[in-house]
């Protein structure tokens, strides 16, 4: 037991996977049933895989292992699942911010933002000052992911990680992918084991936690965070000594607030610069604008290449940048791209989900709640943001 306790998860799946291996190599000897025509190991089901999974955490975790395979014995295959995740045969959908923007920007979401705004200001203002992460962003994220708690998915949690983690569909990132859905599920287990006793609590209870409605992907709760996040950022923010993000607005925006600051959120800092009209159609900045989140410049490059002129005192020559682009449709069925600078915040929002349509309608929608629910001048034509996903799934939160 000390020894796999002492093993890296991943070995520990390898060395169950080459023992499952031989027993199936050993099961065919004595039933002379020799390997088919071509393959020259055999292959688990995803039943067995699965399986395989949970006795290894039993063994690891040491609990139970008739507990863990009893809460998922009526697990289901989650085919729907599958075709959100990659859908097959369609063809790719155009990105197009400003209609991705007016979604967002719709009355019945900013109608929402301001009464939760009216309910939590006091928290949300103190929360500010504790970790330097703007109320418009909290509230923006909890209006863009779940219009407050409304929506919150209604795929049974257990059921969607085990499918993605044993049957991912087949595209070029499958292994990597399954791989972190497997340590998703590992995690959503243990956060459902009892933290006290760290044993499997009352089988209904355990149950009810591991097939609680989350994403198609397995967001969970307001804030939507994977199992994962919840382990390394949840925290109590009403103080009653028990974190749900599914009941406790108050948990939810003190965990967002701790995920943010955890990825390094800058307090002070702005999120994106504005580039000047003049230099929007400029063949730099649409050489400079590769999609990539992760930042490769600094303001001084930008300075440099006349797309920037000034910048706030919080910044300097030195702070990091990316080209942000913002691809919209036009009328006649064109293509309008809008581009901006995304600084340090904005990376920081991208850790959340790697979309930048998604972390600038988080940044415009939250400060239009602030704003009385209400756009800006600034902000009422569709500029600057990509799409919730922007054809990416994964998601850090």
């Amino acid at each position: 037991m000390y020894f796999l306790n002492r093993l890296p998860l991943t070995l520990i799946f390898k060395l169950f996977f080459i023992f499952s291996l031989f027993l199936a190599v050993v099961g065919q000897a004595q039933n002379q049933d020799p390997l088919p025509s071509g393959s020259l190991t055999p292959t688990l089901s995803k039943e067995q895989a699965l399986d395989f999974f949970l006795i290894e955490m039993a063994i690891r975790e040491n609990l139970s292992v008739e507990a863990l395979r009893d809460s998922f014995r009526d697990m289901k295959w989650q085919t729907a699942a599958r075709q959100y995740m990659v859908p097959s045969g369609a063809a790719p959908v155009r990105k197009n911010w400003s209609a991705y923007r007016a979604n967002v920007m719709n009355q019945i979401r900013l109608d929402a933002g301001k009464k939760f705004l009216q309910e939590h200001h006091l928290f949300l203002d103190q929360l500010e000052k504790e970790t330097g992460v703007p109320s418009s962003i909290i509230v923006g994220i909890l209006g863009v992911e779940t219009i407050y708690g409304r929506n919150m998915g209604s795929f049974p949690v257990r059921d969607v990680l085990a499918t993605f983690a044993f049957d991912y569909p087949s595209s070029p990132n499958q292994a990597s992918r399954s791989a972190m859905f497997k340590e998703q599920l590992y995690d959503h287990v243990l956060n459902c084991v009892s933290k006290t006793s760290r044993s499997i609590p009352d089988s209904i209870k355990f149950k009810s936690c591991l097939v609680q409605e989350g994403s198609f992907a397995g967001a969970m709760g307001m804030p939507q965070f994977m199992p994962t996040s919840i382990r390394k950022f949840a925290k109590d923010g009403d103080g009653d000594g028990v974190i749900d993000l599914r009941k406790s607005p108050k948990d939810a925006m003190q965990s967002i607030a701790n995920f943010l600051k955890g990825h390094g959120w800058k307090t002070g800092e702005p999120i994106y610069l504005r580039i000047p009209p003049d230099m929007q159609s400029s063949t730099i900045i649409k050489d400079l604008a590769d999609g990539d989140p992760n930042p490769k410049y600094n303001l001084g490059d930008l300075k440099n290449k006349k797309i920037i002129i000034k910048w706030s005192a919080a910044l300097n020559e030195m702070s990091p940048a990316l080209i942000v682009d913002l691809p919209s449709i036009t009328k006649n069925g064109g293509e309008s791209i809008d581009y901006v600078v995304g600084l340090t915040n904005f990376e920081v929002i991208t850790q959340y989900n790697r979309s930048f349509f998604y972390a600038m309608s988080v940044t415009e929608f939250g400060q239009a709640v602030i704003n009385n629910g209400t756009t800006s001048s600034k902000t009422s034509k569709p500029e600057k943001l990509l799409s919730t996903n922007n054809g990416r799934h994964d998601h850090k939160r």
